[in-house]
């Protein structure tokens, strides 16, 4: 079943965006049952997941869906239909590789990363691998036929999967702690076993959204091909590496910032906690409770709003990127150059001010989505403060790589994030002995400031475009900062006589009220700055020799 672009587009946007939003869903009210300690071990056993997933699950969607498409480009249908069956071979081995390696190396792992506790959840995040990898070939394998559906509504399901799942599960554990206790590693805390019984869940949401694929798959099979592949088993198989190697690389650099605090901050905070408890006022008995507290806070709470603004502004510069590729394809450098400058305006109208909004309203944005939480609170929003301004380079940089893949330079992309990595881990080893969970939020602002510096050199290098950040984000700044003032002054005015959420929705209008209108009052273009502009063709730079003859 074939679909247009538009249309595949619009299944994939919708079901993205759901699936965010069921993630936001399913995080706060998580933070809010498990508190610091039981975020803590339920960030480490995903903090450990992510590099297993990036080695054996990244890039599986992407090659089995490409190759799929070469193979029908090339008129070979049944060699189209072989790539499913050899890549559920070839990944289902590497999955069930990367489930074993997390389930028996749970407890050497967890040691290493200082967090022991954490043992009973990651081994029961080892399943998810598995799961994943088959839903990665489903959903390829659908998308090289141009069908979006499975994949749109796989996400939709594993997200309801997820928040279902695993609040209920949570919950239960929460009210039985003893029943859960009897299948723990001996030393797991009821915090601990609160934390795997969520993470349990999510693997659970794993398993529905493979039975979705399974059943969509199985509504919408057509007849089989007839004939034999044009490629041989062993061609298609090399075919599939090539592919997915590079992605899965690229994807693993993408999750070292992640990698490095888990290895790093735990051990850290131990070592602050242990030499200065009374800089700890909140938190347990022992420096490492307290160290996993702390992390459970920040990963859970400042990390989750930090995260908010990218995974939206994401979305915002996907109508500019096709034109963006079409233009420097046809080296047409100043339109390129208008393309590009209209991704990054559109992206910093939205994440400045965002960014600087959370820097003022961080500790009522926590209070208010965890009000039963007030000391996970107390020691995530100075942190949450300095993340507002990472905020602004964290949304500014994914545009940056969108267009680097856009003019084929997705090698830089890696490049400029082994940089961040390197900064990461040296601020958190200078910063975090210092400032605690400010020094781990200011090495993330360092690390986005750094790639985003490295990744505007090097898209200037290989496309001649040159970011300049002030120019691009100048009114933007500029209406960021009024709209933080308005903000911080609204608040503490209301707050004292209506209920802190009401507070801080009026507040963040009387900030987006000003925002609007000093950056309208400021662009040359006046409302027709947020409205899809052309570029003028009268400008662009002629193709032919004849043609620039002609204009000169």
């Amino acid at each position: 079943m074939r679909q247009t672009v538009l249309r595949g587009s619009v299944w994939l946007i919708a079901s993205a965006l759901t699936a965010k939003l069921l993630g936001a869903v399913f995080r706060i009210p998580l933070t809010a049952m498990l508190g610091g300690g039981g975020m803590g071990y339920y960030a480490c056993a995903y903090g450990l997941f992510l590099p297993v997933f990036a080695l054996s699950v990244t890039g599986m969607n992407t090659a089995v869906a490409a190759l799929t498409a070469q193979c029908l480009g090339r008129c070979d249908p049944a060699g189209a239909d072989r790539i499913p069956l050899l890549a559920r071979r070839m990944f289902g081995l590497s999955g069930l590789a990367g489930s074993l390696l997390l389930y028996f190396g749970a407890v050497p792992l967890c040691e290493a990363m200082g967090n022991p506790g954490a043992a009973f959840a990651v081994r029961l995040f080892s399943p998810a691998v598995w799961l994943c990898c088959m839903n990665a070939v489903l959903r390829g394998a659908a998308e090289g036929r141009s069908d979006m559906v499975p994949t749109a509504v796989s996400q939709v399901t594993e997200g309801i999967g997820r928040l279902c799942f695993g609040l209920l599960l949570c919950r239960w554990a929460l009210r039985n702690p003893a029943r859960l206790m009897r299948f723990a590693p001996a030393g797991t805390s009821p915090e601990a076993a609160a934390a795997a019984a969520a993470v349990f869940g999510v693997t659970l949401s794993a398993a529905v959204g493979t039975l979705t694929l399974l059943f969509l798959r199985a509504a919408r099979r057509g007849t089989p091909a007839s004939g034999t592949p044009k490629q041989s088993d062993a061609a298609l198989r090399r075919a599939l590496l090539r592919l997915l190697l590079p992605i899965a690389a690229a994807s693993l650099v993408t999750n070292l910032t992640t990698l490095i605090d888990m290895a790093t901050a735990i051990r850290l905070l131990t070592a602050a906690a242990r030499r200065s408890p009374e800089q700890f006022p909140f938190g347990g008995s022992t420096p490492e409770e307290t160290a996993n507290f702390c992390f459970g806070a920040f990963s859970g709470m400042a990390m989750t709003v930090f995260n908010l603004v990218p995974s939206v502004t994401n979305n915002f510069g996907k109508s500019v990127l096709p034109a963006f590729a079409s233009s420097y394809a046809r080296q047409r450098p100043d339109e390129t150059a208008f393309h590009a400058q209209t991704v990054m305006r559109r992206t910093a109208f939205f994440a400045v001010p965002a960014g600087l909004g959370i820097t003022v309203l961080a500790q009522p944005v926590l209070s208010v989505l965890f009000p039963l939480r007030m000391a996970e609170v107390s020691a995530a929003s100075p942190a949450l403060c300095v993340l507002g301004i990472g905020v602004i380079f964290t949304a500014m940089v994914s545009p940056v790589f969108s267009m680097m893949q856009a003019a084929g330079r997705a090698g830089d992309s890696v490049t400029a994030m082994l940089t961040g990595a390197a900064v990461k881990l040296l601020g958190n080893l200078l910063l975090i002995p210092r400032f605690h969970l400010s020094g781990a939020a200011a090495s993330t602002l360092l690390c986005y400031a750094v790639i985003w510096m490295r990744a505007s050199a090097l898209f200037y290098r290989s496309t001649g475009i040159r970011l300049r950040l002030l120019r691009i984000c100048g009114r933007a700044l500029a209406a960021g900062l009024l709209c933080a003032f308005a903000a911080g002054a609204v608040y503490p005015l209301i707050a004292v006589r209506f209920h802190p959420a009401a507070a801080l929705f009026c507040a963040v209008c009387a900030g987006g009220c000003c925002d609007l209108a000093v950056y309208v009052l400021l662009s040359p273009h006046g409302l027709d700055s947020f409205r899809t502009v052309r570029y003028n063709k009268r400008r662009a730079v002629p193709e032919t020799d004849s043609e620039r003859s002609s204009i000169g």
